[in-house]
């Protein structure tokens, strides 16, 4: 479609025509460029149009060899052009920065990126052209339909060749062909649009121009932006401020100061907080449940993996050795990875199990409004300053080619519903717009803390029953899920397939992947491992060597089994037809399978059992990252689109694998100091708050303060260890608290030792 003979085209024209380039502006240009240029810039507009007397300037500058002249050549330089792998789908990207640095001398005239959309369209009776109704995607989907049980592994390669497919719909989501253009800076948007559609609706094409910017655009500030970054200011003023008196009263003989007013404020000291976080204990005490500090941080990691895969799919260069890497049976662990949510879920269960169960042994007694209290306060307001963020500035920190995902999409979106998320009813609206599209679990899982004290109170008030209670929710938690897929004919598990019918695909999204009652397996497998703990407690459970064998091999094959038992299924080139005893089977107990191996893993290891693997997974090194869990969750996805964003300047994302390992620990590496901000913003002292507030009693002295060239002792250990109830990923009970009454407990991903009642 596009040459790279374009710049030569635009660059050839009769000498003796500069006397005319500012009279004719576009008419010129048209001349200069054929055809070709009205793909590229808005020549349709009037030459006595700004738009139009900047483009005869344009074309004066091309025909000039000055290098004062070079501006306008940077810009049709810049323009996307064919380009190498087309059959492996390659977009036409451009060049962003060489567009928006080009500017004339003066910087009158500047450059303008914009990317543009093409989609093919249908001929009215008319004659006229309009965009399809229909999605190109079916076109796609029924093309590929008609291969099934073909084993050509050129198949998807010679899709590229069918004339009105394309570029694959499902990676380019608003048409054919996608590429990028540079104009300048006084041509607008519209007339760009409207000039394009003159070029393309004769031959049958319809052109979208999707996005337009220019280097250092005026920034206005909304009363968004400036109540977010004053509330901000405010908290980082409150920790810089907590953090000196803090200092000077560990420095200081007067630790009588922290039992007054200053208590309030020394709940934000990021000199006590941070010392918590960081703090790593090597020696266990023997009620703590070491192995879940790993458990959380290699499940987060593995969470950021898969998301890292699909963020770069709008702009990647071989979309085909993406696809065909499914085929790899190594990759389902990235395909079906969602077993890593899973974990989450389970780890929630168990520790509001073992937590609710030893507070009411304690007090025999349960506070069910407090319950809920201590839930919202730990996690609405790193949410609520996630969804702030999103809602206001970050906008500022994301540009380049595909900037407009996040302003037309993600932008808009937090502005207008945002208490989806902050209120946990994301995952009710998974069909439609959310803001943090991850914050889905949240929802989910704060929907099964509001239903636990009815499945685990009965654990301790009525044992009998509560224990045949809790069996028959854990069986109707893997019937429910099984039924609803038999019902609509759905497959077993979110599958990256494109050859599954869309709406299935679709229907397993809304129907079973966010909701509460179809994830409550693994949950429940946690609440389960949570009252064994609660009967054991400092005790150790004795086992043979046959029954640890045969322990470990029917966990690990099962393990196995759950994320790679869809390769067959998973795939593009030759899939299995699924069968109804596969959907049902997997789709409904896979969960549970999964939730009943992580069990048996903390159970043989928290007992002493677990060999190379505890001492792996309770190895003191994961305990700080374990405790940023909650905000890494929030924070990771934002934080890739941003940097493929801003990395994406000049051309394609290419896919491997190696690629895809430095991108996720590039951005694991970028996120956890965002995730320890936030978390001395907003999470820990919420934690100090919420111990003055509603626990006026529990005081614990603070920590001495050091000789002078020593470290601060960590904080004593809470004998009465409050639990982080489990929001989202690993919420784990906290046995360090606090100085002062300011005790951190991360709430959703966070593991603290748990601390088991004697």
């Amino acid at each position: 479609m596009f040459g790279g003979w374009l710049v030569v085209a635009v660059f050839v024209a009769g000498t003796d025509a500069g006397s005319l380039l500012h009279e004719g502006g576009a008419d010129y240009v048209w001349r200069a460029a054929g055809d070709l240029g009205a793909l590229y810039l808005p020549l349709a507009v009037s030459p006595s149009s700004p738009c139009g007397r900047a483009m005869g300037e344009m074309a004066t500058a091309l025909e000039s060899n000055e290098i004062s002249a070079m501006w306008a050549k940077h810009m049709i330089d810049s323009w996307g052009k064919t380009t190498d792998g087309q059959y492996f789908f390659n977009p036409f990207n451009g060049f962003y920065d060489e567009c928006v640095t080009a500017a004339s001398p003066g910087g009158r005239i500047k450059g303008k990126h914009c990317r543009i959309y093409t989609r093919v369209t249908t001929s009215t009776r008319e004659g006229e052209s309009t965009v399809p109704d229909t999605d190109p995607a079916a076109e796609y989907l029924a093309f590929l339909r008609r291969h099934v049980g073909k084993p050509d592994p050129a198949l998807l390669g010679s899709l590229a060749r069918e004339p009105r497919m394309g570029v694959m719909p499902l990676a380019v989501p608003f048409g054919n062909v996608q590429y990028d253009t540079c104009m300048p800076d006084v041509c607008t948007k519209e007339e760009l649009q409207n000039s394009l559609l003159q070029a393309f609706l004769p031959h049958g094409v319809f052109p979208s121009v999707v996005v337009c910017s220019v280097q250092d655009e005026r920034v206005e500030f909304t009363d968004g932006d400036v109540g977010f970054m004053s509330l901000v200011s405010f908290l980082l003023g409150l920790v810089v401020c907590s953090s000196v008196v803090d200092i000077y009263l560990h420095y200081t003989d007067s630790q009588h100061l922290a039992k007054g007013v200053l208590r309030y404020l020394l709940v934000f000291s990021a000199y006590t907080n941070l010392a918590k976080i960081l703090q790593v204990n090597p020696k266990a005490s023997p009620g703590n449940i070491t192995c879940l500090h790993a458990m959380r941080t290699l499940s987060m990691v593995w969470v950021i993996w898969c998301h890292q895969q699909m963020t770069p799919l709008i702009n990647m260069a071989n979309i085909i050795t993406f696809i065909m890497s499914f085929k790899n049976i190594l990759g389902q662990a990235i395909m079906n990875g969602y077993p890593s949510v899973d974990t989450f879920f389970f780890l929630s269960g168990l520790l509001v199990t073992y937590s609710l169960l030893r507070q009411s042994k304690r007090t025999n007694t349960f506070n069910l409004p407090l319950f809920y209290v201590h839930r919202f306060m730990r996690l609405v307001p790193p949410i609520g300053l996630t969804v702030g963020l999103y809602a206001t500035v970050m906008r500022f920190v994301v540009t380049g080619p595909i900037q407009s995902v996040w302003s037309s999409f993600f932008y808009p979106t937090c502005q207008q519903y945002w208490w989806r998320d902050v209120f946990f009813l994301d995952n009710f609206y998974f069909d439609s717009a959310v803001c943090v599209g991850q914050a889905w679990y949240l929802g989910a899982d704060m929907q099964l803390y509001l239903v636990a004290p009815l499945i685990i109170l009965p654990l301790y008030f009525t044992k009998s029953f509560g224990k045949a209670w809790l069996f028959l929710v854990t069986a109707l938690s893997a019937i429910v899920p099984a039924a609803i897929i038999y019902h609509y004919d759905l497959p077993p598990t979110y599958v990256n397939n494109p050859l599954v019918m869309p709406e299935k695909t679709d229907g397993y999204t809304n129907k079973i992947y966010p909701m509460p009652w179809t994830r409550a397996s693994p949950w429940l497998a946690g609440v389960w491992l949570g009252y064994i703990f609660y009967k054991q407690g400092n005790t150790k459970y004795k086992m043979n060597a046959l029954t640890v064998c045969v322990g470990w091999t029917v966990a690990t094959i099962t393990g196995l089994l759950v994320v790679f038992g869809m390769f067959s299924y998973n795939r593009v080139v030759v899939p299995m037809p699924y069968e109804v005893m596969t959907q049902v089977v997997y789709g409904g107990g896979h969960r549970l399978a999964w939730g009943a191996v992580l069990a048996w893993v903390v159970f043989a290891c928290h007992n002493g059992y677990g060999g190379v693997v505890n001492g792996f997974l309770s190895h003191p090194v994961w305990q700080p990252v374990s405790r940023l869990t909650y905000t890494t969750y929030l924070l990771a996805l934002p934080v890739q689109y941003i940097i493929h964003c801003n990395t994406s300047q000049g051309g394609a994302y290419y896919f491997s694998h190696l690629n895809m390992l430095i991108s996720t620990v590039g951005a694991v590496v970028v996120t956890l100091p965002l995730a320890l901000l936030l978390s001395l913003l907003a999470e820990s002292p919420v934690v100090g708050l919420e111990r003055i507030l509603l626990r006026p009693n529990h005081n614990t002295p603070r920590p001495a303060p050091p000789s002078k060239g020593e470290a601060a002792p960590p904080p004593p250990a809470n004998p009465d260890g409050d639990s982080a109830e489990a929001g989202t990923t690993i919420t784990t009970t906290t046995t360090t608290t606090t100085t002062n009454g300011v005790g951190f407990s991360n709430p959703v991903f966070t593991v603290e030792e748990v601390t088991k009642a004697s």
